[in-house]
């Protein structure tokens, strides 16, 4: 008797650890925004720019697993950081053909994205969602509503005490999209510190990494469920490659973000939210 009590004691405190770590990975890491804090030196940083503080982000997936409540508390948390500047890497809804977002749900996302402050600007580009014909034609508008600027296949430079701070060069997603980097790249001062924002990362293999010393993509989320040592169990095409996490590749450096939002399964396992908080640093300046 006693020994059958040791087993469904020990049964039972299986069970319990299961039960935990689901409501966990269901209930808590989805909505936890974990802020990455990352400082990046360069030379090609000028003094009077230094300390320039970028947020990115990605996947947001609204209108689905993703609702008011939850983005607005991410917000809160990237907004006590206080970013110069904020860059979001595409997908604003979620399967937007299965779940086509009506006017409440647009507003929501206005209100809430207009809520994120950023002195310098901010900037999108779109993901493969954002190429939805549900929602394709108006993403430009609410993200314009919302203050933020999208860039297909164009660059601009953005300025920091009235110098030249950084590139920022906007790619459209691989996935879905239309890219364009000959059109992206036409111009462009690489002299400059020089950033592409992008969706998916494994478009990297096609840029001049040569002129780029920083790339922004998201669209894998991570796999949602991964392990230690072992990564992603799931890949989405687009993020094969690259899946999660920084890179160097030659003297290009690749960040990919797990983004804010989930899909298809509304679960992270070590895959928790991200926003990367990027602070460019001078490193004898100019």
């Amino acid at each position: 008797m006693k020994k059958i009590l040791k087993v469904l004691a020990v049964l039972f405190l299986i069970a319990a650890l299961v039960a935990a770590f689901i409501f966990y990975s269901t209930n808590v890491s989805v909505a936890n925004v974990t802020i990455v804090n990352q400082t990046i030196e360069s030379n090609k940083i000028s003094s009077e720019a230094s300390n320039l503080k970028i947020a990115f982000i990605s996947d947001i997936h609204y209108n689905h697993f993703m609702n008011y409540e939850r983005l607005e508390r991410m917000i809160e948390k990237i907004n006590a950081n206080k970013p110069d500047i904020i860059l979001f890497g595409g997908d604003l809804f979620d399967d937007p053909s299965n779940y086509p977002p009506s006017e409440e749900a647009q507003q929501e996302l206005i209100t809430l994205l207009k809520s994120l402050q950023a002195d310098l600007g901010k900037f999108a580009v779109s993901g493969e969602e954002d190429h939805d014909p549900a929602v394709s034609d108006m993403i430009e508008n609410l993200l314009y509503q919302a203050d933020f600027e999208l860039l297909t296949n164009e660059h601009l430079m953005i300025t920091k005490n009235n110098v030249t701070a950084v590139n920022l060069i906007g790619i459209d997603s691989q996935i879905g999209g239309n890219p364009d980097i000959s059109l992206a790249f036409e111009n462009v001062d690489t002299s400059a510190y020089t950033i592409v924002l992008t969706h998916a990362p494994d478009i990297v293999s096609e840029l001049p990494l040569n002129n780029i010393d920083l790339v922004l993509a998201g669209h894998s989320h991570g796999g949602q469920i991964a392990l230690p040592f072992i990564g992603a169990l799931s890949k989405k095409e687009g993020a094969i490659v690259y899946s999660s996490g920084e890179y160097t590749i030659n003297q290009t450096k690749l960040i990919v973000s797990n983004g804010l939002g989930t899909t298809e399964s509304d679960i992270r396992i070590f895959a928790d939210p991200q926003c990367h908080m990027i602070r460019l640093t001078a490193t004898g300046g100019k």
